[in-house]
């Protein structure tokens, strides 16, 4: 008449710590579905140390913002801030295709520039932020 009682190496999401609707990509209600295809289409990939974009809309401007990061792609290039919880050096890399890496003339990250030394189409940088100051990069 009763359900027995889960056996001891029966582990719930509860128990490996896992609770998906924290993280919103997780959660797989409809209205969590826009901003797991936006970071798709960005190409949006965090690691331990940062993260890395490999952006492949055929247009000419549009925008993401959350309050993780920031993205926008005006016609002369890219930018983007990233503000994680806790302080830190993260690595971010822009991948781009050779055309529009040719284009690329100059990096400008926490507002110190420095011009664009090869045409790769990796552009990889590193920058500081805290909590109440995001990672801000440019990149013309």
């Amino acid at each position: 008449m009763f359900a027995e009682p889960p056996s001891p190496d029966h582990k719930t999401q509860q128990d490996w710590g896992f609770n998906w609707t924290d993280f919103p990509v997780m959660n797989m209600h409809p209205h969590a579905w826009p901003l797991y295809s936006a970071a798709k289409l960005l190409g949006l990939e965090f690691h331990e140390a940062g993260v890395s974009f490999k952006p492949d809309l055929p247009m000419t401007e549009y925008e993401l913002t959350s309050p993780l990061l920031g993205f926008k792609k005006p016609r002369d290039g890219y930018s983007g801030w990233y503000a994680p919880s806790t302080p830190g050096r993260w690595d971010l890399e822009l991948k781009l295709s050779g055309l529009e890496a040719a284009r690329m003339r100059e990096i400008r990250v926490n507002g110190l520039a420095e011009p664009l030394r090869n045409a790769a189409p990796e552009i990889r940088f590193t920058g500081e932020s805290s909590p109440s100051t995001p990672l801000r990069w440019e990149v013309t």
